[in-house]
């Protein structure tokens, strides 16, 4: 049997505190760019496809996987979710509200344009931009200027204090696009044009692989990047295959027409394992999955309801029979692996009080539908919880569908229920707590996730204005206690990452966040 390979998140890191210290190790900060023959191109698996590669525009976790490859940022995070240098080679905080950052000198975009500090500058301008509607703008919204200081310094001004600042720029939203399309975006926009219509067609970034093409529902090509600052990739390019169904990724990995397979279900973990084509990464994740209300809906804007229905869940089902037991069951929004986050009193499995709850509130016969992706493991999570309502008197109609449809009709506030999840880009509390639960959270998501409590907001936005990591833990204490009792989700499990490689490749990084990095691929000699 296969061994799995296993990747454990350590201890996140907020600042990395040797950052300037360490500033002047030219051998590990400025790896020579190299040319090398190239390997084949590997081929990718995806159960979604992407939406467009614009990291200003969208951001779901399928867009990093791509993205990632594509694209570079000024602080780069690990495989232990510490923070490194990227396109920036240092940085510092001048005063309580300036950081300052000093670039690389040595890159260029893939259309030929010199990365420099005006390139980060039009970045952060454009994401912050009202215009853009940038869903991760929120990440930056407390830079009030982004300063020239020379071509290859550049300073943020702050409106507080913000000592996450380094590990947002780490983040998908912080990803540098060419200026060059940004000012054609920019153009096209004023001219009455969707943000990102241009960028769509040209998602130039400085990363190790270029766009090549995207053909929507089908594939996505990448090709290595030559000229790559850090040096090129091994391999020739990346073909990302859409593949909705599970079982045909599994037997494309078994028979080596994939390379790498995501969206792994448990049960088909031994299969994989038993084969002699392939391994599994297993990757501790930052993600979590749940059960969304529409609070602005009746009857989910009533408190006894969305008890009721949690209570009505049996969480060990889901993990034992449903995961075979991959993964934990959830009680907060934060992951285990998220600083901040606390082993709150959930609510217990007691389909009986439930039904009391239903009966207080006059809902005692109630028909939901419940929307779900095609994701397979989601599919057998909503039947499973189908019948459990059915047990407390509550007819549930599930309606799937492709995931670029579910994110629609859910984003335009239609669901009653709606199984998804959130990854916690940063690791820290703050991201994953304001992402679906802050009252002024993205305006994309508005619709989807419309929990608004003020109290919460408080409290989590103190918690981003100090660097006490005692007063973060009890602030982030208090709200996951809010939001286990107002229920606006029912938190159901933290999944472990499960990715399918292929034994004809190495070399391939998976982050607890959901990233996948392939610039150190290689092809091994069969």
């Amino acid at each position: 049997m296969k061994k799995y390979l296993t990747l454990t998140l350590l201890t996140f890191t907020l600042l990395l505190s040797a950052c300037s210290s360490d500033s002047n190790d030219d051998t590990a900060q400025s790896p020579e760019a190299e040319s090398n023959e190239p390997g084949r191109t590997i081929n990718y698996s995806l159960a979604t496809d992407i939406q467009k590669l614009d990291p200003h525009t969208e951001n779901v976790v399928v867009n990093w996987k791509v993205g990632f490859n594509v694209y570079d940022r000024l602080v780069t995070q690990n495989e232990s979710m510490d923070l490194e240098p990227g396109l920036a080679t240092e940085w510092q905080t001048i005063d309580p509200t300036t950081w300052e950052f000093k670039l690389r000198d040595d890159v260029t975009f893939h259309d030929g344009t010199e990365f420099n500090a005006d390139a980060v500058k039009a970045n952060l301008d454009r994401s912050l931009a009202e215009e853009t509607i940038s869903p991760t703008a929120y990440l930056y919204d407390r830079i009030e200027e982004v300063e020239v200081v020379d071509p290859y310094t550049v300073r943020f001004h702050l409106s507080e204090p913000f000592a996450s600042l380094p590990a947002h720029l780490a983040q998908y939203g912080g990803s540098m696009l060419s200026p060059e399309v940004i000012k054609e975006d920019n153009e096209a926009v004023a001219n009455g044009a969707d943000p990102g219509s241009i960028v769509a067609e040209k998602p130039i970034g400085t990363g190790p692989f270029k766009f090549e093409s995207w053909s929507p529902g089908s594939e996505i090509k990448l090709v290595r990047n030559e000229d790559y600052w850090g040096g090129a990739p091994d391999i020739e390019g990346v073909t990302y295959k859409i593949v909705p169904e599970e079982l045909t990724r599994v037997a494309d990995l078994e028979t080596q027409a994939s390379d790498i397979i995501d969206s792994i279900n448990p049960n088909s973990m031994e299969q994989i394992e038993n084969s002699d084509a392939a391994s599994i990464i297993e990757t501790d994740s930052t993600y979590v999955n749940f059960l969304g209300f529409n609070t602005n809906k009746k009857p989910f804007d009533d408190i006894r309801v969305r008890q009721a229905i949690s209570m009505a869940i049996d969480k060990d089902v889901i993990v034992d029979s449903i995961l075979n037991g991959i993964g934990t069951v959830a009680n907060s929004p934060l992951s285990p692996n998220d600083f901040g986050f606390a082993d709150v009193d959930a609510l217990p499995f007691d389909p009986d009080a439930a039904k009391e709850l239903l009966e207080e509130a006059g809902q005692s016969n109630l028909t939901l539908e419940l929307s779900v992706n095609d994701d397979r493991t989601r599919v057998d999570i909503a039947t499973y919880i189908q019948q459990a309502l059915q047990d407390i008197g509550v007819t549930v109609e599930i309606s799937q569908m492709e995931f670029a449809s579910f994110v629609e009709y859910t984003g335009q506030g239609e669901a009653d229920l709606f199984l998804l999840g959130r990854s916690s880009p940063t690791g820290d509390g703050y991201n994953a707590l304001f992402t679906i639960l802050h009252s002024n959270k993205q305006s994309s998501n508005q619709l989807r996730y419309t929990y608004a409590n003020p109290e919460f907001d408080q409290l989590v936005d103190q918690s981003i204005q100090t660097e006490d990591e005692a007063e973060r833990n009890a602030l982030f204490q208090e709200a996951q206690d809010i939001v286990a009792n107002d229920v606006p989700f029912d938190f159901l499990y933290y999944p472990v990452d499960l990715l399918g490689v292929s034994d004809q490749i190495t070399g391939v990084k998976t982050l607890p966040s959901g990233v996948v990095l392939l610039k150190d691929v290689k092809v091994v000699d069969q």
